[in-house]
């Protein structure tokens, strides 16, 4: 059975949006130029002390690249990628101040 973790439109938007603000991706370690996406999204929890582990909801979502010669990770924040989903509130806030 294929585990399917993101629909084809929202890949496109997010190879689309990477080759727009980077161009030609080259890998740091190898220098090859062949990469893989992988399908779906990677949270880091942010904490305050690295003793203790807290889920309060603060964390960094993003998508990875993975080269496919050395296996080097690339981690791209979605936030500065402008490809976050606003929750419906601040949608509501938002369009409340536009008019």
């Amino acid at each position: 059975m294929l585990f399917v973790m993101m629909n084809e439109e929202k890949k496109k938007q997010i190879t689309s949006t990477l080759f727009k603000r980077v161009g030609h991706f080259v890998c740091p370690i190898c220098h090859q130029s062949k990469f893989a996406f992988l399908e779906g999204y990677f949270l880091e929890v942010v904490q305050d002390d690295y003793k203790f582990m807290k889920l309060d909801g603060r964390m960094l979502p993003s998508v990875v690249l993975v080269c496919n010669n050395c296996g080097h990770i690339d981690k791209f924040s979605l936030g500065v990628l402008g490809l976050m989903e606003q929750p419906d509130d601040e949608k509501k806030n938002e369009s409340s101040r536009a008019e």
